[in-house]
């Protein structure tokens, strides 16, 4: 990994999203109807978190097994940012939220701290998939599953070709999709699946098109008897040959007959204007509507690495003054309240139909980015995440998509 994405990867820490899909009966109509739709939110205590977990962490591991809701791993700053010397830490902690007493307990660890994979749900289980933490990236994938008296067990399964990180996923019935993301520790297009039931091995598919994406959100569709990926948000940090950029493209991978193609953009249909879902995370409902929620503002997030691809690339400068200008930067940058990085705080739905954006809520509920989401249907568990570059929270939100 180059000196310029790993100084992205630790300053600017967002998390991949856990996406998750069910299939259910089509509209009859091709009208949208996502302007009747809200979301009903319901805050999670944090009793029973302990220690460095108190402070909250983004990039985490979930899954909803049977209705109970599982998070691993993690990363945050328990001490000082890492401009001022500080270290950012990894866990291994394997956690469950008891609905009936309102609290945390810890029922396992990961077999090494880890952040920043992929989490999908596969059937009596999940994947949880890649990562990294502050030694390694990991190509490794574990199946998730959870007895009656909650025990919990992983299960390697095959290995992805690659190390992966900050790279996202999806599953529709048994097969898993990932993409994007650090693979091999350069940003990349590549686009893998693997059927658990079947494969002994993650297959390759065609690379997505245009720019390598950090950070992206996947979901997965069916709709009239096939199956469609959808690629949303993501950024790229920039290379020698381009600068860092913010994709607003929409991409849907067609399985059946494997191939890409541009379907849509991430525009404000009210502003007009371009918005991220970097750090994002999204979810279907009704085989029709993609829910995005939180991720990083547009023009600050890319301001900020260009600023940081600037100084990295100005040839003019020693080692010495480059090291200082990133210095005086982050001190600038990592420094600024929460409001001044206006994560969004629009939940915004896409309509695949017809290719419409709406709002449908706005709240500071969503305003974070490297959140985990899991889903069941209509309801989602938000995960923690960061509510600016190296602040986290502890708070984890459930909530349930509702069409009055």
């Amino acid at each position: 990994m180059n000196s310029f994405t790993t100084f992205i990867s630790q300053l600017f820490i967002i998390s991949l999203v856990a996406v998750f899909t069910l299939s259910c009966k089509q509209p009859a109509s091709e009208k949208s109807k996502n302007n009747t739709m809200k979301i009903n939110w319901n805050k999670l205590s944090t009793a029973g978190l302990n220690g460095d977990l108190t402070k909250g962490v983004s990039a985490s591991y979930a899954a909803l097994i049977n209705g109970k809701l599982i998070v691993a791993g993690g990363a945050n700053f328990p001490g000082k940012l890492g401009f001022e010397g500080g270290a950012k830490a990894f866990y291994d902690e394997i956690l469950i939220y008891d609905n009936t007493s309102e609290d945390w307990k810890v029922i396992g660890r990961l077999p090494t701290p880890s952040a920043y994979g992929v989490s999908v749900s596969v059937s009596e289980g999940a994947l949880w998939i890649g990562g990294n933490n502050e030694k390694e990236s990991s190509k490794s994938c574990y199946k998730v599953t959870l007895s009656p008296n909650n025990e919990i067990s992983l299960k390697p399964l095959a290995d992805l070709p690659f190390p992966m990180d900050n790279f996202s996923g999806c599953s529709i019935n048994e097969t898993v999709f990932v993409g994007g993301g650090i693979v091999d520790g350069k940003s990349s297009n590549k686009f893998y699946c693997l059927d658990t039931k079947t494969d002994s091995e993650w297959v390759e598919l065609p690379d997505y098109p245009g720019i390598p994406r950090v950070q992206p959100v996947l979901v997965a569709l069916e709709t009239e008897g096939k199956t469609y990926i959808y690629l949303l948000g993501g950024f790229f940090g920039g290379d020698e040959n381009q600068e860092p950029a913010m994709a607003t493209d929409i991409l849907r991978f067609d399985v059946a007959e494997n191939v890409w193609s541009v379907v849509g953009e991430q525009i404000d249909p009210e502003t007009g204007n371009p918005f991220s879902l970097g750090g994002a995370t999204a979810f279907a409902i009704n085989n029709r509507y993609i829910i995005c929620l939180g991720g990083v503002n547009y023009d600050i997030f890319l301001d900020a690495i260009t600023t940081q691809y600037n100084i990295g690339f100005d040839t003019k400068l020693t080692p010495e003054e480059k090291k200082e200008k990133n210095l005086n930067f982050s001190k600038h940058y990592m420094t600024q309240p929460v409001e001044y990085y206006k994560f969004n705080t629009e939940c915004r739905v896409y309509d695949t139909h017809t290719g419409e954006w709406i709002t449908i809520d706005n709240t500071t509920n969503s305003a974070r980015a490297g959140a985990t989401l899991v889903t069941d249907g209509n309801r989602f568990y938000a995960v923690q995440g960061e509510l600016k570059p190296g602040l986290r929270t502890s708070i984890s939100y459930m909530g349930e998509v509702v069409t009055e």
